[in-house]
């Protein structure tokens, strides 16, 4: 499979209390108690879900991300 790259956005909610999701593969959602677990685990949930979309045949999309900003106002 080839490699492509995924946005994923990291929250904090409180102390030891962090999600992350992934804009363009919907119904992928982790929480963990520090930011590198919830990358490890999203790393992980997006292996699952295109394992799975090509054990059924189906497709992933390329990633449409071109680039990412933040923007302070």
């Amino acid at each position: 499979m080839a490699q492509t790259e995924y946005l994923i956005i990291v929250e904090k909610y409180g102390p030891g209390a962090y999600g992350a999701y992934v804009p363009e593969l919907p119904g992928i959602g982790v929480a963990g108690e520090t930011e590198d677990e919830v990358r490890d685990l999203v790393a992980d949930a997006i292996r699952l879900y295109l394992d799975e979309l090509e054990r059924d045949g189906d497709l992933a999309a390329d990633s449409v991300v071109v680039n990412h900003y933040i923007v302070t106002v």
